[in-house]
This record gives structure tokens, C-alpha cells and sequence, in this order.
């Protein structure tokens, strides 16, 4: 009898020590981690990861600027544990105002010139950045608030007049914005 029972349990663990499996396995020809150990690919991927990252190194060094809505989760798990993955948040979440991001982005690129421009020594270097800073002004707001200047001329309609006046003043906004933040940062005290 005992030996029936233990020769039962010994079937049973050779029976766990080989995996079936039903699905054929797909071998490739030009398969590079074949025949490997799962310890071997690892060490593979890893060198490959190194030498990659090896070319990067000098950028990788750069200090990276936190951003005001920057962020990131490390997996998949705690993102959809997340409070910005629940209806409460996305219940209360305002539409993206396209418009005001393309004037920050404005704004940025002003800035970016403003900064350029101090830092340049030379006449022509600086000529040309205060060119491209006035005709990125010019491209979006000076030339629609022109438009809009001699459209505001033509119309004798009351309404539409007022109408024009509030988007003339808009794009007044916008351009005394650029000019006060090409000021802030263009001269260097």
C-alpha cells in the first residue's frame, strides 16, 4: 500500500516537473535570442541598453526644467489607480483652450528670442533676433489687429463696431504682452 502511494506521488511531481504546453511554439530562423537562458537575454538587453545609452550620455547629463504640468507614473497599475483616472476629476475637468495655449506658446517663443538677444555680442546677431521677434508679433497679432483696425473704418453698424473694438483691444493685449516680456528679458542689468 505504501508503495502504491508513493509511487502515486512521485507520478504526480515528474508529472509537475515537465510543462505541457498545448500551443506550438513558433521558432524563428533569424531569432537572436535563440537558444538562450532568460538570464543570458537579460544580460543581452541590458549591454544593448548600455550602449545606447552610452551615446546619450552628455545629454543625459543636461538638467531637465520642471514643467507646471508635468508629470508621469511609473506603470501602467498606478495610473489606473491614479485620482486623474476617476470620473470626478474628468467630471470637473474644463475643455483644453487651444487659443490660450497657442498665446503661451507665443508668449514662450517671445521670451526665448528676448533671451537670445541679450545674450548675443554681435550687431548682425542681434539685428536678426529682434527681426524675427517683431515678425513673429507682427504674424500673429499686428497684422489680424490692422484687419480689424480697417474693418472697424468701413462698418457704420453700431453692434458690429463694439464687437470690433473688444477684439481690437484683445489683440492690443497680446502685443503689449510680448513687448513686456521681450522687455523683461531682453537687457540684462
Amino acid at each position: 500500500m505504501k508503495s502504491a502511494i508513493s509511487q502515486t506521488v512521485s507520478n504526480w511531481v515528474e508529472e509537475e516537473s515537465h510543462q505541457k504546453t498545448l500551443a506550438p511554439k513558433v521558432i524563428r530562423k533569424n531569432d537572436p535570442w535563440q537558444n538562450m537562458s532568460e538570464e543570458e537575454i537579460e544580460d543581452r538587453r541590458e549591454l544593448i541598453r548600455y550602449y545606447i545609452n552610452k551615446e546619450f550620455e552628455l545629454l543625459l547629463l543636461i538638467p531637465i526644467q520642471p514643467r507646471e504640468n508635468d508629470f508621469w507614473f511609473s506603470s501602467y497599475e498606478e495610473f489606473q489607480q491614479s485620482p486623474f483616472n476617476t470620473w470626478d476629476f474628468q467630471r470637473d475637468r474644463k475643455p483644453f483652450n487651444k487659443y490660450g495655449y497657442r498665446i503661451k506658446k507665443i508668449l514662450e517663443r517671445v521670451k526665448d528670442l528676448a533671451i537670445r538677444y541679450s545674450c548675443l555680442t554681435s550687431a548682425e546677431g542681434r539685428e536678426d533676433t529682434l527681426r524675427k521677434y517683431e515678425n513673429l508679433v507682427s504674424d500673429e497679432f499686428r497684422d489680424k489687429l490692422m484687419n480689424l483696425v480697417d474693418k472697424y473704418r468701413i462698418l457704420e453698424d453700431r453692434d458690429e463696431k463694439m464687437l470690433l473694438k473688444a477684439k481690437i483691444a484683445k489683440e492690443s493685449r497680446h502685443i503689449m504682452k510680448c513687448k513686456e516680456v521681450w522687455q523683461k528679458y531682453s537687457t540684462w542689468e
